[in-house]
C-alpha cells in the first residue's frame, strides 16, 4: 500500500493530528492547516512507532524463556512499552527519528532517539545595549566574532578540576572552581555571583546528577595537565542547524510576563543554539552500538534499527552507565553554551569599547532524557514547556511557566514564549521552525535565489568571503556558499504557523518576538 499524508493522519482540532498506525501507539502531530506535513517525516516516524511491536516481540520472548532482558522480577507493568508520542510543529526527517519527537517510554531508554547531539539546547540573553547603537558598529562587532569564534582568540583556560567540575556537577562545579583561572581570558567577562543567580533561570539549574567514573573523558579532563590550558572543546558553536545569533527585541507581546522576565523593547538579545559538539558523539555512539549488541540472540534485528537499554532486569546497569554519561555530557553543553553567550558579550564590549551588561532570559535543553521513576521522557528537537502547575513555588517562574525559546530561519523572526504545561502533550514545544527542504534539495536552489535572500543577511562563518585571498580560491568560495545554501531561509518553514500551532494547542504562549541582527554559524 502506498503510503500518503491523508493515510497517516487524521485532524482532531485546528491545531493537531492523529498519527495513525497499527502499532496502537497514541500519537499526536501539533500542525495548524497552514504547517507543512512531511510525507517522508511520517515513514520514519512509522519506524519510531513500529519499536512497539519489537517491544511485545521481546516480552513474548522472555515469557517463553527464549531470552532475558526485562527480568522476571514484576509483571508485565515492568515490560518496556511507549505509552505516547507527540510530535511537535517543526517535524521533519532525521537520521532515523524525526525532529521533534517527544516519546513517552515505559521502562526503557533509547540512545538513538537522543543521538549524538546530546543537550543541544537554546540560550537566551540579553543586554543593556540598545539595538539601534549596535547597528552603529556591525563591521567591527562581526570582525571580533570572527576572531573570537573563529579566529584564534576564544582563549578560554580551564583547570583540569574546571572539567571535572563541570562534567560531574555541571554548571554548579563549574562555578565551584571559577576562582583558578579569574581574570584570564575569557573569564575576565565571568561574574561567579551573577552566575551563580543565573543557574535559577537554566533548566534543572545546568547540573545533571553523575555518579561513577568519567565514561572516557579522563584524557579531556586531564588536558595538558596546566592550570590553565586552552581548552579546545568547550565554546565550540558546532555545525549543522547550530549558531550564535545578535537579535533586538522588536515586539512586547505578554507585557506583563515581558516585565517580569526584564525583557524591553528595542534591546540587544543573544540566541544560542549549541550542544556537547565532540563529548556527545562518543556517548552517542557508544551507547546505540552497546544496545544494538544487547539484543536478544534468537530474534530477527528490527528493520527500524532502534535498539533499548532496559531499566529492569540483567541489563539494567547499562542503562544507569548511560544515563550517567548523558548527563556528564549535558552538563558540558550547558557550560559550552554559557562560554558562547560570554564569547559574545566580549565582542561586544570590544567592538563598542564598553563593558556590556548582561542578563540570563533562560537556558533549555532538547535533546535529552527526562526520568521520573522508570517514565523516561525523550525529547528529540523538542524542549519542556512547563506551566505554572509544574513549578509549584519554585521562582522565578511560578506564576508564568518557563521560557520556551524557538528560534526562526537566519531571515525570520524568533519568539519567547511561557510554557502552559500541557500534560496531554507532554509540556513539549518545538525546538524552532522545522526544515523544509533536506539540505541536499537546499542546496540544490538556483544561486539566483540563494543571492537574493543570502544577500540581506549579515552571517558570521569561518570563511571571510570579501577577503582577496579567499576571492582567489574558488574551491574554498563553493564550500562557503554550499554550507550558506543549506541553512538559508527558504530551507525552512515559515515561523507564524509554527508559533499559531503551539499557541493553539496549549503549549506556550507569545511574551516577545526578537528580529535577527547578525548571524553566527560554524
Amino acid at each position: 500500500m502506498k503510503l500518503t499524508i491523508e493515510k497517516l493522519t487524521r485532524r482532531i482540532d485546528d491545531s493537531s493530528l492523529e498519527i495513525l498506525n497499527p502499532f496502537g501507539v497514541s500519537a499526536t502531530l501539533i500542525a495548524n492547516a497552514s504547517v507543512p506535513v512531511e510525507l517522508e517525516g511520517l515513514k520514519e516516524l512509522m519506524g519510531v512507532l513500529s519499536l512497539q511491536k519489537t517491544l511485545e516481540e521481546i516480552a513474548h520472548a522472555e515469557a517463553l524463556d527464549r531470552c532475558s532482558f526485562w527480568g522476571k522480577e514484576g509483571a508485565d507493568l515492568q515490560k518496556g512499552s511507549i505509552a505516547r508520542v507527540v510530535v511537535t510543529p517543526d517535524f521533519h526527517k532525521g537520521s532515523g527519528i524525526p525532529i521533534g519527537t517527544v516519546i513517552d517510554a515505559r521502562n526503557f531508554v533509547i540512545p538513538k532517539a537522543v543521538g549524538n547531539d546530546v543537550c543541544c539546547g537554546m540560550r537566551l540573553i540579553v543586554t543593556d545595549l540598545p539595538a539601534d547603537e549596535l547597528k552603529q558598529h556591525l563591521d567591527q562587532f562581526g570582525r571580533r566574532l570572527r576572531g573570537i569564534f573563529f579566529g584564534g582568540e576564544r582563549n578560554i583556560p580551564m583547570s583540569p578540576q574546571q572539567r571535572e567540575g563541570l562534567l560531574r556537577r555541571g554548571l554548579q562545579g563549574l562555578h565551584e572552581h571559577a576562582l583558578t583561572n579569574i581574570n584570564t581570558g575569557l573569564w575576565k567577562y565571568y561574574d561567579r555571583d551573577q552566575e551563580l543567580d543565573n543557574l535559577k533561570f537554566t533548566h534543572l539549574k545546568g547540573c545533571l546528577p553523575v555518579v561513577g567514573d568519567l565514561h572516557t573523558f579522563d584524557d579531556f579532563v586531564e588536558g595538558s595537565g596546566a592550570s590553565d590550558g586552552r581548552d579546545a572543546q568547550i565554546g565550540s558553536v558546532g555545525g549543522g542547524n547550530h549558531f550564535v545569533e545578535v537579535q533586538s527585541v522588536d515586539e512586547i507581546i505578554d507585557g506583563t510576563t515581558a516585565h517580569h522576565w526584564g525583557i524591553k523593547k528595542g534591546m540587544t538579545a543573544v540566541m544560542i543554539h549549541s550542544g556537547s559538539v565532540g563529548l556527545g558523539h562518543s556517548v552517542g555512539g557508544h551507547f546505540t552500538r552497546l544496545a544494538k549488541n544487547l539484543f536478544p540472540a534468537g530474534l530477527a534485528h528490527p528493520d527500524h534499527g532502534f535498539y533499548v537499554l532496559p531499566a529492569t532486569g540483567p541489563h539494567a546497569q547499562h542503562l544507569q552507565d548511560y544515563i550517567n554519561a548523558m548527563n556528564m555530557v549535558a552538563n558540558f553543553a550547558f557550560g559550552n553554551r554559557l562560554c558562547l553567550g560570554l564569547m559574545a558579550i566580549r565582542a561586544l564590549s570590544e567592538a563598542l569599547g564598553r563593558p556590556i551588561a548582561h542578563r540570563l532570559i533562560y537556558d533549555a535543553p532538547h535533546n535529552l532524557i527526562w526520568r521520573d521513576g522508570n517514565r523516561f521522557i525523550h525529547r528529540k528537537g523538542a524542549c519542556p514547556a512547563l506551566g505554572a502547575h509544574h513549578l509549584l513555588q519554585e521562582e522565578p517562574f511560578a506564576f508564568f511557566g518557563i521560557p520556551v525559546i524557538i528560534p526562526g530561519s537566519m531571515g525570520a523572526s524568533s519568539f519567547l514564549l511561557a510554557g502552559k504545561g500541557n500534560d496531554n502533550l507532554l509540556s513539549s514545544a518545538c525546538h524552532g521552525a522545522g526544515r523544509s527542504l533536506t539540505r541536499t534539495a537546499a542546496r540544490q536552489v538556483s544561486h539566483q535565489k540563494y543571492s537574493e535572500v543570502v544577500e540581506r543577511l549579515r552571517v558570521i562563518t569561518p570563511i571571510d568571503p570579501s577577503l582577496p585571498e579567499i576571492a582567489a580560491r574558488p574551491d574554498v568560495l563553493a564550500k562557503y556558499h554550499s554550507r550558506l545554501m543549506e541553512e538559508a531561509p527558504y530551507a525552512y518553514k515559515p515561523i507564524t504557523p509554527v508559533i499559531e500551532s503551539v499557541e493553539q494547542a496549549g503549549i506556550a504562549s507569545r511574551v516577545a518576538r526578537l528580529r535577527p541582527i547578525l548571524t553566527v554559524k560554524g
